[in-house]
């Protein structure tokens, strides 16, 4: 008897269509390569072991979202992960993994420096185009705790732009 509960097509279809966005979420959250594999494994290992049924594909992309930002959090707790990472690695890891041009990786590293409740707004804002309702349903936080950290990461992302770069820039709002 299998003790996978969902059929193999399913598995398949999701596994093909939410590995790179659950690799993407999950490296920057960690800023390791092993654990956000390891993540991602964990995210659908328990995608094809829970009995939950999902209203449409929105709601079953946020819910993966959510089991693997839940498992980077639990992963970041237990202090497994070391916080530093040289920037030739992870310019390789993010070039070879999936198609991402060298000008996006500044900000992506950029992100990678903040801390998790940080990137995790960032990501789900900018990279996914989640609403910031949506953010704080996925998140379980208020909407102004959202808006928060949003202006927050935005200050941060700003203030380490004019570092490296010696120039003033705008950085969008809500």
């Amino acid at each position: 008897m299998s003790i996978f509960l969902r059929s193999d097509e399913d598995i398949e279809n999701t596994i093909r269509r939410y590995t790179n966005l659950l690799y993407r979420t999950s490296f920057f959250m960690l800023k390791n390569k092993a654990d956000a594999d390891d993540v991602v494994q964990d995210t659908f290992y328990r995608y094809m072991t829970t009995n939950i049924s999902f209203n449409e594909e929105e709601h079953k992309k946020a819910w993966l979202l959510k089991v693997a930002q839940n498992r980077c959090r639990d992963l970041l707790r237990s202090h497994k992960i070391r916080a530093y990472i040289p920037y030739e690695e992870v310019e390789q890891s993010l070039v070879y993994k999936e198609d991402i041009e060298k000008k996006d990786i500044d900000e992506l590293i950029k992100i990678a420096n903040l801390n998790y409740k940080y990137k995790s707004v960032i990501m789900l804002y900018y990279y996914e185009d989640y609403s910031i309702d949506e953010i704080a349903n996925i998140l379980e936080i208020s909407v102004n705790a959202v808006k928060k950290r949003l202006q927050r990461a935005r200050d941060k992302v700003k203030v380490a732009y004019e570092k490296k770069y010696g120039e003033d820039v705008k950085i969008y709002e809500i």
